[in-house]
């Protein structure tokens, strides 16, 4: 009697938890599409370009857009499933850079896969984001060196930053200028190594 509760019990918890395998955000959006058609967990709607996804239990919703490229949002509404899903992305994926251009904001963190799928989330929304490889997406990729940054205007400042919020500017007793990289890499600053850990 006891073994049957508890493989109930397992059953129920597996089938009601929302947590992503990191394999959502490292494959390609056909693949995970088709997944997702195929799959008796969600139910499907939109059109074959940009369909959307919901789990049958209602807690993840998964919506695919045109842009640049294919992006798909992951939106959750359990947040304990939503910090066990980015636990997975962070112990696989690459984490490229923390950004934020505006204290109202919340800071971004940009992940990438082995295969160049942007992952992005933050702490403050339940929603994943993730930009697939197109020929757009690499034009504007060689194009970042124009992306905003922010340094501090003093004479030992040495970095640039991608996070307005860094602690690194917190530091700065001078005036915080807006510039971009290639503009911070002229004056030889280098990027913040807080900015680029994701802790």
């Amino acid at each position: 009697m006891r073994l049957i509760f508890l493989l109930f019990i397992i059953v129920l918890t597996k089938s009601y938890s929302q947590e992503l395998s990191y394999n959502y955000f490292s494959t390609s959006s056909e693949n995970l599409k088709d997944f997702l058609s195929k799959s008796n967990d969600y139910f499907s709607g939109g059109n074959n370009d940009t369909p959307y996804f919901q789990s049958k239990n209602g807690d993840l919703y998964i919506k695919f857009y045109k842009s640049t490229g294919t992006i798909v949002t992951f939106d959750f509404k359990s947040q304990n499933d939503y910090l066990k899903t980015l636990n997975g992305i962070r112990k696989n994926a690459i984490f490229r850079f923390k950004y934020c251009t505006d204290y109202n904001e919340p800071i971004v963190y940009n992940y990438q896969t082995t295969n160049d799928n942007k992952v992005r989330f933050d702490y403050n929304n339940l929603r994943i984001s993730v930009e697939y490889p197109s020929k757009l997406n690499s034009f504007l990729d060689s194009n970042s060196e124009f992306t905003p940054v922010f340094v501090c205007v003093s004479k030992g400042a040495y970095a640039y930053h991608t996070n307005l919020k860094c602690e690194g500017l917190a530091n700065c007793d001078a005036q915080i200028a807006k510039s971009n990289i290639k503009e911070a890499k002229q004056y030889n600053y280098r990027i913040c190594e807080i900015c680029t850990s994701d802790e």
